[in-house]
C-alpha cells in the first residue's frame, strides 16, 4: 500500500492520495480556528462530481465530524470507523481541494474533491431553505458591533427593506421575527428597538431564513434568524473596545471567553452606547433635539460538560435602554404644502397657516391660522425606558454517533416604561392646537415561560426530528394620555374614548374630521390592560436524501394559540395545521434548483395589542418560494429566486395614535394580505479569510393589504413598509495581517409612508457606509485602530412622512467614529 500523505498549500490548495477503503476511500474532518489552531465547532461541505454532502461537527468532540464515505457520499460513525478514515484538518473559512492521486493498485482516473470550512452553528438549517449565513469574520468584515446595532445585521440583505426606528422589514412582513440563539427559539418581544435582546458582538455565526422552512420553526416566522454564540475557548482570551464620535457618541464593549476548569467553558460579554442622536429624527436638520439614548447589554453563557455525551448550558443576556423621544423643531419651508411640523401632527406651518385647509372646512375647529411655537421650544419631554432580558437552561445528550436529543426553559421579560415632563395642561381649558400632542404615562410588560425539546435521529439518507415546545405568557399594559390640545383631544376620543376624561360631544367637526369631544373633568382615566395566553406547537420532520441529487424536507407542524383579556373583547383560540415540503435539485455539479411550500402560523404580539376594536388575531399564510443558485467558482455564487404569500389576519404594528411621537406602538390586524417577490443575489467569498469579499442583493417586492383591520377600517392599498425595489452592495478587501477595509451602498425607491404632499411619489434614499480596522497586528498582536463613517455623504432623506405607522421621520446625518481595542 503506498503510504498516506497529505501537503496542505497555503492558499488552500490540497493535492493528497489518501487511504483506499470500500473501493473509494473515507474521509474525517477537524475543523480549528484560523488563528489559534484549536478545534471549533464548524461545517464542512463536500462536493464531488455533482454529490454534495454537509458534516456538522461534534458537539461533544471538539472540531471533528463523522467518517465521510466518499465513493457512497454517505456518512459514517464516527467511533466505529474511526481508525480506517484518512484525517484532514481544515481551517474555517478555507477551501481546499483533494486530489485522489493514482498508483498500480488503483490506476484510475483522477478525482476532485472540494471541501470548504465554515465556522457556524452546530446545527445548520437544511439545505433545502432559502437562507444567507454570515460567520462571525464575514459580520465583522462589515458591521460595527461594538455600537450594538441589531438591525445592521440583516441591513442590505436581500428581501429586507430598512425602515425608522429599528424596524427591518423582511419580505413584506412587519417583524415576525424568531431569534433561535443556540439552537433555542426564544419568544416574541416588544416592537420598537426589536431584536434588542440579542447581542451583536457575542454572534458566532447567523443564518437568515427567509423561506423553505423546515417544520421545527413556527412562532414568528417572516424570517428566522439562527444564531450561534461564541464558543468557549481552551485559554482564556478578552478583547477590549473603546469607541467615540459624532453626536457625543461613546461606545464600549469586553468580550471574555475561556475554560472553567477540564468541564467547563465561559463567554462574557458587557457593552455599552450612548449618543445624542439615536432614532431618526422628525427633521433633517437639528437632530439632535431631545433625541439622546443609553443602552447597556450584559450577556453570559456558561457550559459544562456532564459527561463525554451531555452537557448543560446556561445562557442569560440583559439589555437595558433609556432613550429620549425626538422633538420636532419644524421644516424647511420646501414642506408648506405637507405640514412645517408645528401644531398636531405637524400639520401647520411656521406662518400659522393649517395644511388641507379649503372652503368646505375653513370654518371648523383648527381652520384658522395660529403661530405656534415648536415641540422643542415648547419644552416637550417625553422619555422611554425599555429593558429585554432572558434566560435559558439548555441540556443535550449525545444518544448515539445517530442520535441527540435536546431540552431547554427560557424565561423572558420585555418592558417598556414611557414618562414625560411636559408643562402641565388643563382638560377643560385645552388650547386649540399645540405643537406638543399629548403627555403620556404608559408602561408594557411581556413575560414569557417556555419550554422545548427535540430529537434527532439519522437512519440511512433520512434524517428525522421530532420536537414540542409550550409557551406561557403574560401581559399588563398601562396607559395615562393627556391630550394638550383640542385637535388632540378630539383625536384620542375618536380613537379610544376609554383614555379620554368625562365630557360630551358637541355635534361639530374639528379641521381634521373628528367629532369635537368637550372635557367637563380633568381627571384622565388609567386604563389597565392584563392579557394571558399559551402558545403550545409540536413537529414531526424529516430530511430525504433521495439521491445524490435530490432532497426533500417535509413534515407537519401544529399549532395552538389562546389568548384572554380583561377589555371585555371576544377571546383568541386557534389552531393550525401546517404542512410544509421544502425540495432541492442538483441540475449540475454548479447548479441547485431549490422550491417549497409552506404554511405558517404567526402570533400576535401580546403586550402590544389592540385596545379598540377586535383583538388580534394570529396570521396564517401559504408562501411558495423557488430559486436557482449558480456556483462560479473562486468563492463566488450567484441565485435568482421568487416568492409569494398568500395571507390571512395580517399582523401589522403601528403608532398607537396614528401620526404622533410619543413613542407608543399598537398592533393591528388585516384582512387578507399579499406580498410578492424576486430576489437576485451575488456573492464573493475570499479564500482563506483573505482577498476580496462582496456581495449584492437586489430585490423587486410588493407588500398589499386587503379588507378591513380589526376597527372595521379598509385596509390601505399597500403596507406602509412596502418598498419595490431594494439594492444592498457590499465590498470589503481584508489582509493576512487581520486589517480590512468594507464600503457598503444601500438604495430604497421609497416606502409607501415616504410620500410628501402634494406629491404622490415615493421618496427614494442612498446611503454609503465605511468600516476599516488595522487588525491586532498594529500593536503586536495586542490590538489596533478601526473607523467607521454612517452615511459617508450625509443624505438627510425622508424615510416617512405624517405617517399613521411611524410619524415623520429623516435619516440620521453623517457619522464618524473612531475606535481602539486591545486583547489580553
Amino acid at each position: 500500500m503506498i503510504k498516506r500523505r497529505l501537503l496542505v498549500l497555503a492558499l488552500g490548495i490540497v493535492a493528497c492520495p489518501f487511504a483506499y477503503a470500500g473501493g473509494m476511500g473515507r474521509l474525517r474532518f477537524i475543523v480549528v480556528d484560523p488563528k489559534t489552531g484549536e478545534p471549533i465547532p464548524g461545517l464542512v461541505t463536500v462536493q464531488r462530481n455533482g454529490s454534495y454532502a454537509q458534516l456538522v461537527t461534534s458537539m461533544f468532540h471538539d472540531g471533528q465530524t463523522p467518517v465521510l464515505d466518499v465513493e457512497s457520499m454517505g456518512l459514517l460513525p464516527l467511533v466505529a470507523n474511526i481508525d480506517t478514515a484518512e484525517l484532514v484538518k481544515i481551517a474555517a473559512g478555507t477551501t481546499l481541494t483533494l486530489h485522489q492521486a493514482q498508483d498500480q493498485e488503483h490506476p484510475i482516473k483522477e478525482i476532485t474533491i472540494r471541501v470548504t470550512a465554515t465556522r457556524t452553528a452546530a446545527r445548520q438549517v437544511v439545505h433545502e431553505a432559502q437562507s444567507t449565513v454570515r460567520d462571525n469574520a464575514d459580520i465583522k468584515r462589515f458591521v460595527n458591533t461594538t455600537a450594538g446595532d441589531t438591525k445592521s445585521l440583516t441591513k442590505g440583505q436581500k428581501g429586507v427593506a430598512e425602515d425608522s426606528a429599528g424596524q427591518q422589514h423582511i419580505r413584506g412582513e412587519h417583524s415576525e421575527i424568531t431569534y433561535v440563539v443556540d439552537n433555542v427559539p426564544l419568544p416574541d418581544t416588544l416592537s420598537g428597538r426589536q431584536g434588542s435582546v440579542v447581542v451583536p458582538s457575542t454572534i458566532d455565526s447567523l443564518e437568515m431564513l427567509t423561506g423553505g422552512f423546515a417544520p421545527e420553526f413556527g412562532g414568528q416566522v417572516a424570517a428566522v434568524l439562527n444564531i450561534t454564540t461564541l464558543p468557549g475557548a481552551k485559554k482564556p482570551s478578552n478583547v477590549f473596545t473603546l469607541q467615540s464620535g459624532s453626536y457625543n457618541a461613546l461606545n464600549s464593549d469586553l468580550t471574555a471567553i475561556g475554560p472553567l476548569g477540564p468541564k467547563a467553558s465561559y463567554v462574557f460579554d458587557f457593552g455599552q452606547t450612548s449618543t445624542n442622536n439615536a432614532i431618526e429624527p422628525q427633521q433633517p436638520d437639528n437632530q439632535d433635539a431631545h433625541n439622546a439614548e443609553n443602552s447597556q447589554s450584559y450577556f453570559a453563557k456558561l457550559k459544562y460538560n456532564l459527561s463525554t455525551v451531555d452537557n448543560l448550558t446556561l445562557t442569560a443576556s440583559n439589555n437595558p435602554d433609556a432613550l429620549q423621544i425626538g422633538n420636532r423643531t419644524g421644516l424647511p419651508s420646501s414642506f408648506a404644502a405637507a405640514g412645517e411640523g408645528y401644531g398636531f401632527l405637524g400639520l401647520r406651518n411656521a406662518d400659522g397657516s393649517e395644511v388641507g385647509v379649503n372652503s368646505s372646512n375653513a370654518g371648523l375647529l383648527g381652520a384658522s391660522p395660529e403661530k405656534l411655537a415648536s415641540q422643542q421650544a415648547d419644552g416637550m419631554d417625553i422619555n422611554q425606558h425599555e429593558v429585554s432580558e432572558f434566560a435559558t437552561l439548555q441540556y443535550q445528550r449525545h444518544v448515539s454517533d445517530t442520535d441527540s436529543l435536546q431540552f431547554a426553559i427560557t424565561a423572558l421579560h420585555s418592558g417598556q416604561t414611557v414618562t414625560n415632563n411636559n408643562p402641565t395642561v388643563d382638560a377643560t381649558n385645552l388650547a386649540v392646537d399645540n405643537s406638543i400632542e399629548y403627555n403620556p404615562n404608559a408602561t408594557r410588560n411581556i413575560h414569557h415561560l417556555q419550554g422545548e425539546g427535540s430529537y434527532s435521529a439519522t437512519r440511512g439518507d433520512h434524517k428525522f426530528k421530532a420536537g414540542f415546545l409550550v409557551d406561557a405568557q403574560s401581559g399588563h399594559e398601562s396607559y395615562n394620555i393627556q391630550a394638550a390640545s383640542q385637535l388632540a383631544l378630539d383625536e384620542l376620543h375618536a380613537i379610544a374614548p376609554n383614555l379620554c376624561p368625562a365630557g360630551k360631544l358637541t355635534g361639530a367637526k374639528d379641521v381634521n374630521g373628528n367629532p369635537v369631544f368637550l372635557a367637563s373633568s380633568n381627571v384622565y382615566p388609567s386604563l389597565s390592560v392584563q392579557r394571558v395566553g399559551t402558545y403550545k406547537a409540536g413537529y414531526i420532520q424529516d430530511t430525504w436524501k433521495v439521491s445524490s441529487r435530490f432532497s426533500v424536507n417535509y413534515g407537519l407542524r401544529g399549532d395552538w394559540y389562546d389568548q384572554n383579556q380583561n377589555l371585555g373583547q371576544d377571546s383568541v383560540g386557534a389552531f393550525d395545521l401546517s404542512p410544509r415540503a421544502n425540495f432541492s435539485y442538483k441540475l449540475t455539479a454548479r447548479d441547485d434548483l431549490r422550491w417549497s411550500y409552506d404554511h405558517l402560523f404567526n402570533t400576535p404580539p401580546l403586550a402590544q395589542g389592540a385596545i379598540v376594536g377586535e383583538p388580534i388575531q394570529p396570521e396564517t399564510l401559504d408562501q411558495y418560494d423557488a430559486s436557482i443558485e449558480h456556483r462560479l467558482g473562486h468563492g463566488q455564487t450567484l441565485s435568482l429566486g421568487y416568492y409569494y404569500k398568500n395571507i390571512k389576519n395580517q399582523v401589522d404594528v403601528g403608532l398607537l395614535i396614528p401620526g404622533s411621537e410619543i413613542g407608543l406602538y399598537s398592533g393591528v390586524n388585516f384582512q387578507h394580505g399579499a406580498v410578492h417577490g424576486t430576489e437576485f443575489s451575488y456573492n464573493i467569498s475570499p479564500p482563506s479569510g483573505v482577498g476580496w469579499d462582496a456581495f449584492v442583493n437586489a430585490t423587486y417586492s410588493a407588500a398589499e393589504p386587503n379588507g378591513n383591520d380589526n376597527t372595521g377600517a379598509p385596509a390601505p392599498d399597500y403596507n406602509d413598509h412596502d418598498q419595490r425595489e431594494t439594492l444592498g452592495t457590499g465590498l470589503a478587501y481584508s489582509w493576512k495581517s487581520g486589517a480590512s477595509m468594507a464600503a457598503t451602498f444601500d438604495y430604497g425607491s421609497g416606502l409607501a409612508s415616504s410620500v410628501v404632499p402634494p406629491s404622490t411619489d415615493r421618496t427614494p434614499r442612498t446611503q454609503v457606509d465605511l468600516h476599516m480596522t488595522t487588525g491586532d497586528h498594529l500593536f503586536g498582536g495586542r490590538g489596533g485602530l478601526g473607523l467607521d463613517v454612517t452615511n459617508l455623504f450625509d443624505s438627510r432623506t425622508v424615510i416617512n412622512f405624517d405617517s399613521g405607522f411611524s410619524g415623520t421621520r429623516f435619516q440620521l446625518g453623517r457619522t464618524i467614529l473612531v475606535s481602539a481595542f486591545c486583547k489580553f
